[in-house]
Formats: C-alpha cells, structure tokens, sequence
C-alpha cells in the first residue's frame, strides 16, 4: 500500500493552524516536503509523522491509523534482546529495534524517535544512568519514557536508578506478563506527558 500524501491545506486542518503556518515550516526546513511539477507542496505520511512527533505536537486520530509504536530495547544480554524483543512484538502495531551499547541508543534514539525505551543500566559505553541523562536533559527527547530493566540487586543502586529520571523500574528476571503490562502502560504515554 502507497505511503498517503497531504497538501499544505489538510495538514493545517489536522494541526488546526493557518496556511501559511504550514508553508512557513517548509521553507525554513522543519517539515519535510516535496513540490510537484505544478508547484504545490506534498508531505508524505511519515514526514509529517515524525515532524509533529519532534515537536512535541498532538497526533490527530485521523493520523494515528496505520502508525506503529516504536520500542527501543537497550541492553548489552543478547539472550535478553532476543527475548524482550520476541514478547514486545506481540503488542498490536508495535515495532521493536534493539542495539547492546548506550552509545547506539543515543543514535537511534535521534533517528527513530522511539514511543518508549527499555534500558539495562549496566551497558558499555555509556551506562544507562549516562543515557537518562542526556535524554531528559534534551527538550525534544526529554517526554520519552523510559523504563529501567535491571539485574541490579543493591537496594541503594535500585533507589538511584529510581530516582535517576527514569520513569519506572523492572528487575531481572522480568516476569513476561507484568514486564508487557508495564510497557504497554507507558507506551501510550509519550504525547500526553
């Protein structure tokens, strides 16, 4: 199926802004667009998408059809991606990527803008109370949940992973039902926070 396209008219209905407002973030660079032969403006789905997405904009229902939500699972047991990701994929319209280091988090992060984040925090390069940092600290990224998944066992490490910014806590091992309600709680969060 074709990726749906809108003019510069329908996406100020859906954004309820003027005209201009929508043509103004296509010239400076904020929206992504193309022109047709005709000279009108065009924006693919997924552009606008992830534009309103970036800017913390509202997702009007009629734009959420056909929308997966993206997870992104951080840890560097490769058993336990492989496990994550098997039991995530299970949640309707759910996309799920991984990566072992909180250095690719970050990348990824940046260019998939994930719904929600499950993060080990004992990772290598960046560990994951690095990680919450930089992305709370960030006002684009800061509205991601994220959601601790840790082996740590110390009771005063776990209240630092508690109180580090992070938006809830799951030890290891996770138990399957609990572990997806947890997500699925969060996952719709990101654009009401």
């Amino acid at each position: 199926m074709p990726e749906k396209i809108y003019t510069t008219y329908q996406i100020g209905k859906f954004c309820q802004v003027n005209i201009r407002t929508v043509i103004r973030w296509i010239e400076t660079g904020k929206l992504k667009a193309y022109t047709t032969p005709g000279g009108h403006r065009r924006v693919k789905w997924s552009d606008l998408i992830n534009f309103l997405t970036q800017n913390r904009m509202p997702i009007p229902k009629e734009l959420e059809e056909g929308r997966k939500k993206k997870i992104l699972v951080v840890d560097d047991d490769h058993d336990f991606l492989e496990i994550a990701k098997k039991m995530l994929e299970k949640i309707p319209d759910a996309e799920v990527k991984t990566t072992s280091s909180g250095f690719d988090a970050g990348i990824l992060v940046a260019e998939w803008n994930p719904d929600i984040i499950l993060l080990d925090f004992i990772i290598p390069d960046l560990d994951g109370f690095e990680v919450t940092k930089k992305l709370k600290s960030n006002p684009k990224l800061k509205k991601i949940p994220i959601i601790a998944v840790t082996s740590i066992s110390d009771p005063e490490k776990l209240e630092e992973v508690k109180n580090c910014g992070v938006d809830a806590v799951i030890t290891k091992p996770i138990q399957p039902e609990n572990f997806l309600k947890r997500v699925d709680k969060y996952l719709y969060m990101k654009n009401i926070l």
